[in-house]
């Protein structure tokens, strides 16, 4: 679990965050496979809404890898679902700030 401070550094919210790492095989926008690694997850109670930080899967050690947030929607299953675009600035700058934490503490 990691607290999430606002900017008075007071706790906002406790983050239900998972960082074992899994493969996903998406699509992109010609419909071609794309391996993704997942390598955060978590549940913000702010905006009520399943997060993950995707990685392109085989960037060379001299790239630099892109890290892709999306919200993650469960279908109706709980067995998979979709994964949508993050649109506010509200949530960019609480994803920016969890993945900064969460790679300062793992030393990714």
């Amino acid at each position: 679990m990691t607290e999430f401070k606002n900017e008075n550094e007071e706790v906002q919210e406790t983050l239900d965050i998972n960082n074992e790492e899994e493969l996903l095989t998406l699509y992109d926008e010609d419909n071609n496979e794309v391996l993704y690694r997942k390598v955060l997850e978590f549940y913000n109670p702010q905006f009520d809404k399943n997060y993950v930080i995707l990685a392109e899967e085989g960037a060379s050690d001299d790239e630099e890898i892109e890290l892709i947030p999306m919200i993650n929607v469960p279908n109706e299953e709980g067995d998979g679902g979709r994964f949508l675009p993050v649109e506010t600035d509200e949530e960019w700058d609480m994803i920016e700030e969890i993945v900064n934490t969460e790679i300062d503490e793992e030393n990714f």
